[in-house]
């Protein structure tokens, strides 16, 4: 693996069980082995790619106790898949168990979001490169548009005024 993850543990027998009665059906392998060690870890930043011309990254991987709870919030999700990990913008990565373990990224705001990333878990955990978020420079050209909240900026023009 091309990252490092922290605060991970085994995940419960119980846990597992009751994730695969949720789904109604054995969870994969892959990320049978992962939550041994790395039940709710948190990944150091990174990226990965969604299709030609996306990126995204996670932001911590689902504990599977709360698994369950997880899918009974995500609309239109296939019968035997679940979330494993929550990804920037409120978005999800996925399991289908009932396309052999498949890997998919989950777009909130998308009909059918979809998007198939690694045939199985263990490929998807090599897709994650580390990301510095120094490393995104913008030149002047590339900025069309900002905007700020009104109110955030009030609590700028506020600790201007203090320094």
């Amino acid at each position: 693996m091309k990252i490092t993850f922290y605060h991970g543990k085994p995940a419960t027998k119980e846990a597992i069980l009751a994730l695969e009665h949720a789904i109604g059906h054995d969870i994969s392998a892959t990320f049978l082995r992962f939550v041994e060690e790395n039940d709710g870890a948190e990944p150091q930043s990174n990226i990965f790619k969604i299709g030609e011309d996306d990126d995204c990254g996670v932001n911590e991987f689902i504990p599977v106790s709360q698994i369950p709870e997880e899918i009974k919030i995500i609309e239109d999700l296939p019968r035997h898949a679940y979330p494993v990990a929550w990804a920037e913008g409120g978005n999800y990565v996925i399991i289908d168990e009932g396309r052999e373990g498949a890997v998919f990224f989950y777009d909130h705001e998308v009909l059918d979001g979809l998007t198939m990333l690694a045939p199985n878990f263990e490929e998807f955990l090599m897709m994650l490169d580390p990301f510095d978020p120094k490393s995104v420079e913008l030149r002047p050209e590339q900025i069309k548009k900002v905007w700020i909240s009104p109110e955030f900026q009030k609590i700028l023009d506020k600790m201007k005024k203090t320094e």
